[in-house]
This record gives structure tokens, sequence and C-alpha cells, in this order.
């Protein structure tokens, strides 16, 4: 399987980047932003499982589709069993984040009227899930790294900021 490594390595540090923005505002209690950040972070990590699948992948925002295309059409690419399980569930869990949309970031219309995410994500209660789902795909995508792709701390030195981030959003899920 052909990758294409670097560039995977930019998403994962641009997710990392917006999962240390996620921690930061669960301290100053911006729950709108921590919806976006979520969001924006599970986005990256699935453009860069498909770019170390050697994937190219358009401008998208539901990379995740992508993914399911290429595991429904099992001889584009050849992976073992437990691959296939784990981007299955990441697809799953990713899925919640995608059919969101735009509204983490500028809100929905309803009834003719605007509703900001600052109205839509006011509490820790409306964005819990938010923060267990991260949490459940970034624990998918270190086994996934490790574990299918055969990364090292070495090659990745991103791996082991990913761990301590877990650790502290276990605090708040």
């Amino acid at each position: 399987m052909e990758t294409n490594f670097s560039q995977a390595r930019k998403w994962i540090i641009s997710a990392i980047h917006d999962i240390d923005r996620v921690l930061k505002d669960l301290k100053t209690e911006d729950f709108a932003d921590i919806a976006f950040r979520c969001q924006f972070a599970v986005e990256k990590l699935n453009k860069s499982i498909l770019n170390l699948m050697g994937i190219k992948s358009i401008k998208t925002h539901t990379p995740s589709i992508i993914l399911k295309d290429v595991l429904k059409n099992e001889e584009s690419i050849n992976i073992d069993e437990k691959t296939r399980e784990i981007l299955k569930q990441i697809c799953n869990y990713s899925k919640f984040f995608e059919e969101e949309g735009t509204k983490t970031r500028y809100g929905i219309f309803k009834n003719g009227e605007l509703i900001i995410s600052e109205e839509i994500y006011s509490t820790i209660k409306d964005i819990e899930k938010f923060l267990k789902y991260l949490g459940i795909i970034i624990n998918f995508f270190l086994v996934l790294l490790k574990e299918s792709f055969k990364l090292t701390d070495k090659q990745i030195d991103e791996l082991m900021q990913f761990e301590k981030l877990m650790d502290e959003l276990k605090k708040w899920v």
C-alpha cells in the first residue's frame, strides 16, 4: 500500500492542535468552539488515514464517506479484518460529527431565525457526545497507527502527544 506519510503527519499535527484547543476551551467553557474543534479534529484524523492508505481525497468535510466507499470495495485495498473493523468503527463514530455539518460553526436556521452555535452548544451537557466520541475515535486511531500501519513513536513523535491529550480528555468525559 503506497502512502503519503508526510501529508498524513501534517493532518495529525493539525488535529492535535485542535484537540489542544478543545482542552483549553473546556477550562473557559467555550462549548461552541469545543463542538467545532472536535468536529474539525475528527475530519483531519480521517484525512490522515486516507493519506496513510495512499488515497487521494478531494477537498471534503466528509472524509469518512470516502473511507466507507473504499471499505465497501474490498478489491480496491488489501487490509486485514482487524484493520477493516477499526476503520468501520472510526467511520461510524465520525458520522455523528459529519452530520453536524456547519451547525458547529455557523448555527442553524429554525423557523426563519438564526440560532448561533453559541446558543446550541452552551453547556457541558451539549457537548458530552462530542468529547466521548472524539475520545473513542482517538483510541481507535492510535491502535490503527501502531498496529495496522506499524508506526512507531520515533516515526511520528505526535503519538506521544495524542496519549497525553487523551489522558487530559478523559478527565472531562
